[in-house]
């Protein structure tokens, strides 16, 4: 009975004095990262009933905003461009 107790003893101690075994591996990890857009800056136009005189006829008022519905169509364009360029 004393032998198999000292056997296991043994076997206990002798599987606590092995090495633990490193595992090295290398996991590659996709991790989005901000870069700043650089775009050239879009300037602003000057729209078309910002400079219609105050005196103006309902025609000239009508054909300034038809103007400026074009102006701001364009202008639309260019910054919707810009912005899926920095995407």
């Amino acid at each position: 009975m004393i032998r198999i107790l000292c056997a296991a003893v043994v076997l206990v101690l002798a599987g606590c004095a092995t090495q633990p075994q490193i595992v090295v591996r290398t996991e590659r990890v996709e991790v989005p990262v901000s870069v700043p857009c650089r775009t050239a800056e879009i300037m602003r136009p000057v729209w078309a009933l910002d400079v219609l005189p105050a005196d103006a006829g309902d025609y000239e008022w009508a054909r300034a905003a038809v103007v400026e519905l074009g102006q701001r169509e364009v202008y639309e364009r260019r910054l919707e461009a810009a912005v899926a360029a920095c995407q």
